[in-house]
């Protein structure tokens, strides 16, 4: 028959009395202390890697790719508008066979959200769309996607700066009371008519002469893109909008 003796051990203390001994288990702990201090804190801390949510949208997507890669493709650049005006290729959800480009009046890929105009849809039939000679690549209403952030922002630059737009000021020559519509330049309406309202952008009121940037009204109507393509402001207000895109 086997006997199990229990036996206590001397535990090397230095500033414990000669004559204290433990039991076994207490060693252990005392033993493996350091390396549970240092090791269970991490373990703790370990986390799964996160991977990307699959996106359902072009802004989804487009919020996603700034932290997956600092590199994206080179974007197009749209030589039919009046002012420099950029394609930003979106990369598709794997289960989406159409690309999406966002677009931007700015040369960079956009780092916010209301730097982006809108999302244009395009399906690429051959490799010329990506060296940007795909004449189906054109903003269309049935293709294009609004983007409410960057309507705010486009509104809010016009009535902070149309009292100083020199455009806006001629209207003064004519008129020094009532409203006045801040009209798209996109199809400009013949002399003594009034546009479409999809191509005015607001109105403001005339008050002795003077623009009252206070009381700019924008048109529900209005239309980034129609038939006729992009909005297009005065160069006054679009130079205001771009450098204000730029400093967000």
């Amino acid at each position: 028959m086997l006997r199990v003796v229990a036996r206590t051990f001397v535990f090397a203390n230095p500033f414990a009395p000669p004559s204290l001994t433990l039991p076994p288990f207490t060693i252990l702990l005392a033993m493996f202390a350091p390396f549970r201090n240092s090791i269970a804190p991490q373990i703790c801390k370990a986390r799964a890697p996160l991977s990307p949510a699959s996106a359902s949208s072009p802004l989804q997507r487009l919020a996603s790719i700034r932290f997956l890669s600092t590199r994206h493709p080179r974007p197009l650049r749209d030589a039919s508008y009046p002012f420099p005006l950029y394609y930003h290729l979106v990369p598709p959800h794997s289960s989406d066979r159409h690309s999406s480009y966002a677009v931007s009046f700015l040369a960079d890929f956009p780092n916010h959200n209301r730097q982006v105009i809108g999302y244009l849809s395009h399906n690429p039939s051959s490799s010329s769309s990506a060296s940007g000679n795909d004449e189906s690549l054109q903003l269309k209403p049935n293709k294009f996607t609004e983007n409410g952030a960057f309507n705010n922002v486009l509104h809010a630059v016009i009535q902070q700066n149309l009292d100083k737009d020199p455009m806006v000021e001629t209207v003064l020559h004519q008129q020094s009371e009532g409203w006045t519509h801040i009209v798209d330049y996109r199809n400009p309406a013949p002399y003594g008519r009034i546009p479409s309202s999809e191509d005015i952008f607001g109105s403001v009121q005339i008050v002795d002469g003077v623009i009252q940037p206070s009381t700019y009204q924008r048109m529900p109507s209005h239309r980034i893109v129609s038939g006729d393509g992009l909005f297009q402001l005065s160069e006054y207000l679009h130079e205001k909008l771009v450098h204000h895109l730029k400093s967000l």
